[in-house]
Parts: C-alpha cells; sequence; structure tokens
C-alpha cells in the first residue's frame, strides 16, 4: 500500500483537456468577435442591435475569461501531475527501503511488519526501530510537502472559480 494517494496520469490528462478547450474557447471567440465587429461597423444600428452588441461584449469578455481560467487550472493540474508523479516515486523507494529493514507502510504509518523478522535481539530492534523513525520522519515530509502543493492547487481552483462566477453572475444580468 503506498504512503501516498494520487494519479499523476489521470491529473495531467484532465489538465490538458482543460487547456485544449480553452484553446478552442479563443479560437471559437475569436470568430463571433469578428461578426460582432463586423455589426458595429454598420451606420445607426437599431436599439435592438445596440442592445445584442451590449450583450455579446459582455459575452465575449467571459469567454475571454474562462479560457483563461482554464488554461490557468490546465496548467496548475499538469504542475501538480508532475508534483505528484516525484511524490508517488519518492514514496515507492520509500517503501523498498522499508521493506528491506522488516517493515511495512500501511495507511501513512511506517511499522514493523507482520511475522517473525528473525531472532530476538535488542540491538537489532533498536536499528530497526531507529530506521524506522528515519523513514516516518522522511515519509511526513514527503506527505506535508504534498499536501502543502494539494492546497496551492486547490487555491488556484478556488480563485478560479471565484473570477467564473463573477462572469456568470454578469451574464446573467
Amino acid at each position: 500500500m503506498t504512503g501516498v494517494a494520487g494519479d499523476p496520469a489521470s491529473c495531467s490528462r484532465v489538465g490538458g483537456s482543460l487547456r485544449r478547450l480553452a484553446a478552442s474557447l479563443r479560437t471559437e471567440g475569436r470568430a463571433v468577435d469578428d461578426v460582432v465587429a463586423r455589426r458595429r461597423d454598420e451606420p445607426r444600428p437599431g436599439a435592438v442591435v445596440v442592445r445584442a452588441l451590449r450583450r455579446a461584449d459582455a459575452l465575449g469578455d467571459a469567454s475571454g475569461a474562462a479560457a483563461q481560467e482554464l488554461d490557468r487550472v490546465g496548467s496548475a493540474l499538469q504542475d501538480h501531475a508532475a508534483d505528484l508523479a516525484e511524490a508517488v516515486a519518492d514514496a515507492r523507494g520509500l517503501e523498498a527501503r522499508a521493506h528491506a529493514a522488516g517493515l511495512q507502510v500501511v495507511d501513512g504509518k511506517v511499522s514493523p511488519a507482520w511475522g517473525v523478522s528473525g531472532l530476538a535481539d535488542v540491538a537489532a530492534t533498536a536499528d530497526r526501530e531507529q530506521v524506522r523513525a528515519q523513514l516516518q520522519g522522511e515519509l511526513d515530509q514527503l506527505r506535508h510537502v504534498l499536501a502543502a502543493r494539494r492546497q496551492r492547487l486547490a487555491s488556484t481552483v478556488a480563485a478560479s472559480t471565484t473570477v467564473l462566477a463573477r462572469h456568470a453572475d454578469g451574464l446573467r444580468r
């Protein structure tokens, strides 16, 4: 059982999908902007056209913000995927070292493996406890760093949600 939870490949894939969606939204937004720009060039547009152009401007701003936020969150997910992949690799290496020392990693805790591990020897038990404490410290540090990186990702998503909610509210008015 791994000491670090997460799927870096899925994070990276979702991040890439969001970034592709952002690029597509930008491309489609430019096409809409071109059509709106041609309508602005008409002399004396009617009141309905003026209102529609204002709504089109608001929609253009919102779609631009959505593209920017999709790209930002997608990039953050891809960065997190790289961090997570590194953490998973480090955790696997730590687990291999623990196993070689007669220890196991379960639910973030390094503990003696079940079963008979040799002769009863106070010195060997003390050495194994020292290795266990060292590995536990490394695992705790690894999990702490990863938690901070997850918090950074969560903050990015929360900020993006706020921006998108503000634009959605503006479109409802």
